[in-house]
C-alpha cells in the first residue's frame, strides 16, 4: 500500500509540475509577444528600420501562442489550424488576399467563439505589416496604416490575455 501511496504522489507532483510549467511556458509566450508588439510599434512610430524583420518575429512568436491558445479554448482548433496552414506564406500574398481571406475570415472555417478570433489576430496583423514591408512603407500613409495594424494587435493582444486570466 505504501508503494502505490509513493506512486500516486510522485504522479501528483509531475502532474502539477507539468501544469504549472505549461502555465509558465504560456506566460513566457505572452511576455514575450506584448514585449515585440511594443517594440514594433516604437520602430513603425519612428520609422525606423528593420519592420519586415520584426513583423516576421511577431509572427514567429505567435505560433506557440495560438498552440498553447489552442490547447486551452479546443473549440478554435478548427478554425486556428486553417490559420496555421498559412502562417509561413501568408506576408507573401497580396494586401488585399490578406484582408479578404484572413482579417474578414474568407478563406477560415466558422468562427466558433469570440476567442479564437482575438487570438488569431496576433497572427494576421504582424503578418500584414511583414506584407507591408515587403512592398515598401513608402508614403506617410503606409507608416500610419502600419503603425494602426499593431495598435490594432495589441489590443486583440489584452482579450488574448484576459481569455488566458479565465
Amino acid at each position: 500500500m505504501s508503494a502505490f501511496k509513493l506512486t500516486s504522489a510522485t504522479l501528483l507532483a509531475c502532474t502539477l509540475t507539468l501544469g504549472l510549467s505549461g502555465t509558465a511556458h504560456a506566460d513566457n509566450n505572452l511576455t514575450s509577444y506584448k514585449a515585440n508588439a511594443q517594440q514594433l510599434l516604437t520602430t513603425l512610430e519612428k520609422h525606423g528600420e528593420k519592420v519586415e524583420a520584426q513583423a516576421h518575429q511577431l509572427v514567429e512568436l505567435s505560433k506557440p501562442l495560438l498552440a498553447d491558445f489552442k490547447a486551452r479554448y479546443p473549440q478554435c482548433t478548427e478554425y486556428l489550424d486553417a490559420l496555421d496552414q498559412a502562417a509561413d506564406t501568408m506576408a507573401d500574398l497580396p494586401l488585399a488576399e490578406i484582408e479578404s481571406g484572413y482579417h474578414s475570415d474568407g478563406k477560415l472555417p466558422p468562427l466558433p467563439d469570440a476567442n479564437c478570433y482575438h487570438a488569431k489576430d496576433l497572427l494576421v496583423h504582424p503578418a500584414t505589416v511583414e506584407a507591408m514591408a515587403k512592398i515598401g512603407l513608402k508614403t506617410p500613409a503606409d507608416w500610419k496604416q502600419a503603425q494602426a495594424e499593431i495598435e490594432e494587435v495589441i489590443e486583440h493582444f489584452a482579450q488574448v490575455e484576459l481569455a488566458y486570466s479565465e
